[in-house]
């Protein structure tokens, strides 16, 4: 008997398993991702039906379709007020070596284009960073707005929360947006105090484990800041002792800005905002007219699974890397490159673009390092140089090209960084700000240990597999 009821069991599971692919694999298709995605999703589903269909559930893209859908109408519903308060930004007048149809380009993806004007401070050190935060939190008259993907509970993400506490009880409008899977560990009995003294806490795409709002796979990876509408704070450094130097050593990088481009982090902000509350904040109060205060030409651009069809910083890095003349330099603590980028970074070096990554030599992500060190003898058979931090962790995301263009912001060079999360990049367009990163760049570089073909042929058996079967899961990552 117990033959008999084994065999029913079987069959039973084995029509379950053909049931899961024959609907699963039409549906994956059916979205139209990158080829390498796609064909990863339908051998997972395949060889592993019941771990597919979970992964499916939790990651699949019925939610991003109604995330998409939700983020244009949010969009939509805020470009008219958005039009009117920002009608007195000036555009950026045609800046000295930097092609013209790289300058088209960027004003094409937004609705205002590079804007002049500013002034920017770079940072490299998170003590700096928290102490020019808590200083603007302190100093501010009318709003603080905060965007963050990690808040941890710890001396730095209660610092941070003081200083917001004391700016809420001045009358000060304190709003702080958070991730809900980035900043789980500030549950609401921590920010508690900060919404006592008047302050707003929402969090981006709430967990919730009972129905498809899972919501795992869209995360909002920002780090935004806009203090009384003229001053603003992004790039790589979320809260916590670790960004702020007092754990294990890392090194990252982040800006303040004042001038007209401060406008487009708000912007951003109150879409966002308007996404997770359903309140438009866009008035004027919050997008003051800005004089000039430096003279640096810059551009806020945010991307994210709406932004399927451009994939607004991918599109701009892409093609400033492929019209390079002379120099791209990368740095970045998470690396796995889609075929397109990889060719781009081959190709420039093989015309003799002078083309270097700076890459961690240890990661909080191992599978990641590893995927994409998969990649490392292809770019050097190429001629590109690769350089890894050993004695920090890189997690600082920065390009500069040819001197007269450079980035920096939240964006990985991965996949999920151009493709799923919400991301934000500062473009700086000039030779002020470029030049600043790349003398800081080959600072790093110095620290750091170039990697030689020589020394990649002594890797292991071991050590190959593991790098190809990460590289294996390269468009999941």
């Amino acid at each position: 008997m117990s033959a008999y009821w084994n065999g029913w069991v079987n069959s039973g599971l084995l029509l379950l398993d053909i049931l899961i692919i024959a609907i699963l694999i039409p549906t994956v298709v059916a979205q139209r991702r990158e080829s390498g995605a796609t064909l990863a999703w339908v051998l997972v589903i395949v060889l592993l039906p019941f771990i597919g269909l979970l992964g499916f559930w939790l990651f699949g893209t019925t939610p991003l379709y109604l995330r998409r859908r939700k983020r244009r109408k949010v969009e939509e519903k805020l470009a008219d007020d958005l039009e009117r308060v920002q009608a007195h930004i000036p555009p950026a007048l045609p800046i000295a070596g930097l092609a013209p149809s790289l300058l088209a380009l960027v004003a094409k993806l937004d609705d205002t284009g590079p804007v002049s004007g500013n002034a920017v401070e770079i940072m490299r050190d998170g003590a700096q960073v928290f102490a020019a935060l808590e200083r603007s939190f302190d100093a501010a008259q009318h709003h603080i707005h905060l965007l963050y993907y990690i808040w941890e509970a710890d001396f730095t993400g209660i610092r941070l929360r003081e200083a917001l506490v004391r700016a809420a009880r001045r009358g000060v409008k304190v709003r702080l947006l958070l991730d809900d899977v980035g900043s789980r560990q500030a549950n609401t009995a921590f920010f508690a105090p900060l919404v006592a003294a008047g302050g707003r806490v929402e969090r981006f795409l709430k967990v919730n484990i009972l129905s498809r709002r899972l919501n795992l796979n869209n995360r909002n990876h920002r780090k935004v800041v806009v203090v009384d509408g003229y001053l603003g704070f992004t790039g790589g450094m979320n809260v916590g002792d670790v960004y702020a130097g007092r754990g294990e050593p890392w090194r990252d990088l982040h800006a303040s800005i004042e001038g007209a481009v401060v406008n487009s982090l708000q912007e951003v902000f109150c879409q966002d905002w308007f996404h997770a509350t359903g309140r438009n904040l866009v008035n004027a109060h919050y997008f003051p007219s800005v004089a000039a205060r430096g003279e640096i030409h810059a551009q806020f651009l945010a991307s994210g699974p709406a932004d399927a069809r451009w994939q607004t910083i991918y599109t701009v890095l892409f093609a400033a890397m492929n019209l390079a003349q002379r120099r791209i330099w990368i740095e970045t603590p998470y690396f796995v490159p889609d075929r397109s980028l990889l060719l781009s970074l081959q190709t420039a070096a093989l015309r003799g673009v002078d083309v270097r990554l700076l890459l961690p030599g240890r990661s909080d992500h191992p599978l990641v390092l590893y995927a994409g060190r998969s990649f490392i003898d292809d770019l050097l058979a190429a001629g590109v140089r690769i350089f890894e931090l050993h004695s920090a962790m890189p997690h600082a995301k920065a390009v500069t090209v040819d001197g007269v263009f450079a980035t920096l912001g939240s964006a990985n060079m991965d996949q999920r960084s151009f493709r799923l999360n919400f991301e934000g990049n500062l473009f700086f367009y000039g030779e002020a700000i470029a030049s600043r990163l790349e003398d800081d760049f080959v600072s790093l570089c110095a620290m750091a240990t170039e990697v030689t073909s020589v020394e990649r042929e002594t890797l292991s058996q071991w050590q190959r597999l593991a790098e190809n079967s990460a590289r294996i899961l390269a468009p999941l990552l």
